[in-house]
């Protein structure tokens, strides 16, 4: 049985801009996700943001610095900077300094890191297709393509008003 957002927040009126009830709708859907998915990364001691760190840099062609990473993940730098501390402390990811410049790091997985995201990710694509189990394949690419128009179109907005990255510290 499927419950509107006005009932699953105890909301007594119903919502009187739909723009406004989809817009909490995206939000509380992706902080549904991530509650899942954190029930997932915590049985490895991971977070959220350190398996996406984790799943970036395993899929990076080539070697990747901490600020493009950051960027990727659209992370502001004392974020990625955090998150790479504690992968550094357990030893699933090194910087390696670059010597004609001191202040640019790449980063790359260790042996720990990359066996730690190979044991991880297929339990996280199964929980992604749990979730998504009643949505077929056009239905994604609908959504997808919702989504995609809503980033564009916030992209757009933040530029127009002068920011000059998703990322700002």
């Amino acid at each position: 049985m499927r419950v509107k957002l006005q009932e699953e927040l105890g909301l007594q009126a119903p919502f009187q801009d739909m723009r406004h009830e989809t817009v909490l709708n995206l939000v509380r859907t992706a902080t549904l996700l991530s509650a899942r998915a954190t029930q997932l990364f915590r049985r490895f001691d991971l977070t959220e943001a350190q398996f996406n760190v984790l799943f970036a840099l395993k899929f990076s062609k080539g070697r990747i610095t901490q600020a493009e990473l950051g960027k990727r993940l659209v992370v502001t730098r004392a974020s990625i900077t955090s998150v790479l501390d504690k992968l550094e402390a357990k030893q699933l990811v090194k910087r390696i300094d670059v010597p004609e410049n001191r202040r640019i790091h790449h980063v790359e997985l260790t042996e720990s890191g990359r066996r730690l995201v190979n044991d991880v990710e297929p339990l996280y694509r199964k929980e992604v297709h749990e979730v998504l189990a009643d949505l077929g394949e056009a239905e994604c690419h609908t959504v997808i393509g919702i989504m995609e128009r809503v980033r564009e179109r916030a992209r757009h907005l933040i530029a127009r008003n002068g920011h000059a990255s998703e990322t700002e510290d």
